[in-house]
């Protein structure tokens, strides 16, 4: 899938988190995740990435996120959509 699919994937799973995506370099991405209500943001960069992506790719994008905000910012992790259906 191209960039900017992946890029849409992206987006629609951490809803309701606004997030900004952008290749740093061919082989590159930064993510910027951010919580309107909350004020609170979270950047993720050298995160790699090709311009053509396979599903596997992406969800390995989308695992690595998710490891470094549940580390770094919970509040974050706990926000996104998927993480409140997974709540008992």
């Amino acid at each position: 899938m191209r960039f900017l699919d992946a890029a849409a994937l992206l987006y629609n799973y951490f809803q309701p988190l606004v997030i900004q995506v952008s290749l740093e370099s061919p082989t590159r991405m930064l993510v910027q995740l951010s919580d309107i209500d909350s004020k609170t943001s979270f950047e993720v960069r050298d995160i790699p990435c090709r311009t053509s992506l396979t599903p596997t790719e992406v969800f390995s994008i989308i695992e690595l996120i998710e490891a470094r905000i549940r580390c770094e910012k919970p509040e974050l992790f706990r926000r996104h959509c998927v993480n409140q259906m997974r709540l008992p």
